[in-house]
């Protein structure tokens, strides 16, 4: 192993590695102690070169040597640097190209959420507008079969009909003042749903008003309708005419009526089948909505109070120009 004491001052100078390598290698440095003891002792014996060129010439190989493993060192850094960056390199770039990726899939998946998630609302908005659409269709054909102008005698024994009573809201029944228990039970709830309509406090509010139509004019004359119609409350309008009359009234609305047999010997004994109805006729005169025996007063009031606020947005509309 190298002695330590061999030129001190360059061997302390040196780097850990270099002096690593000098203590594994000790070729690598031509000068040991025993070499610098030969010089001395052939100094000594007489040599030619004196004591001052040989530290010279120790000296000089001193700094060879260190040159060279400076240089070696050097090469070795450097090729330690750069497979460092090589690897630092191809790391980002594994880096980046996983995150590339992964950033592909994730702008897929996304793009494919959002695709489907356009696809169902248009299948949605689609499926409503058919929807309305056949709503607005079935409503159109409704108008075109029910309801109409038509025109009987009221309780004061005058013409009224459709055209004066237009800029109301209507509930007709038709039904008879002999009837036992149906027409009654009908009419006190369509009075009630015009009572719960009346109680609303809407100032922009139309009135609604009930209509009694007989369909059974040979016993039902004006005074008897009159106070039949009274029973119930003031509000309520009642109608009737000749047989002609109320059976081209009765055909507008699609009323069917029939007089039954006739029982025991007094010939006005009789009970008229006839459609259990209720029309909602609108300030146009128009058939708006109709109503059956299973509806209640609170939920045919419900509804008409919606369907009034829908006429009188879709009025404002039309004034606008929209």
């Amino acid at each position: 192993m190298l002695n330590c004491r061999v030129v001190p001052q360059i061997y302390s100078r040196l780097p850990l590695s270099a002096r690593l390598v000098s203590v594994k290698r000790p070729d690598l440095l031509p000068f040991s102690t025993t070499t610098k003891r030969k010089l001395s002792k052939k100094s000594e014996d007489g040599s030619k070169k004196p004591d001052d060129d040989m530290a010279k010439e120790l000296e000089r190989l001193s700094e060879e040597l260190k040159r060279d493993l400076d240089s070696k060192l050097k090469s070795n850094e450097e090729e330690f640097d750069k497979n460092f960056m090589n690897f630092k390199a191809k790391s980002e770039r594994d880096a980046y190209q996983r995150s590339k990726s992964m950033f592909s899939w994730k702008v897929a998946a996304t793009t494919l959420g959002i695709g489907a998630s356009c696809l169902v609302a248009l299948f949605y908005i689609r499926k409503i507008r058919l929807e309305e659409r056949e709503k607005h269709l079935k409503y159109l054909a409704g108008k075109a079969r029910i309801g109409g102008d038509w025109e009987l005698v009221n309780t004061e024994g005058k013409l009224e009909g459709s055209e004066q009573l237009k800029g109301n809201w209507l509930l007709l029944y038709f039904g008879f003042t002999h009837c036992p228990d149906i027409c009654p039970d009908e009419i006190e709830k369509m009075v009630k749903v015009v009572d719960i309509l009346d109680a609303k406090p809407d100032k922009e509010k139309t009135p609604i008003k009930p209509i009694f139509i007989s369909v059974d004019p040979e016993r039902d004359t004006v005074q008897r309708v009159k106070e039949y119609c009274a029973e119930f409350s003031p509000k309520l309008k009642g109608f009737t005419g000749s047989v002609e009359q109320v059976n081209k009234v009765a055909k507008t609305f699609r009323v069917y009526h029939s007089q039954g047999p006739r029982t025991g010997k007094n010939k006005d004994d009789y009970i008229v089948d006839h459609t259990v109805i209720t029309y909602l006729i609108d300030p146009d005169g128009l058939f708006h909505d109709y109503y059956g025996q299973t509806r209640t007063a609170e939920e045919i009031a419900s509804i008409i109070e919606m369907k009034m606020l829908k006429y009188r947005a879709q009025n404002r509309k039309n004034i606008l120009g929209f």
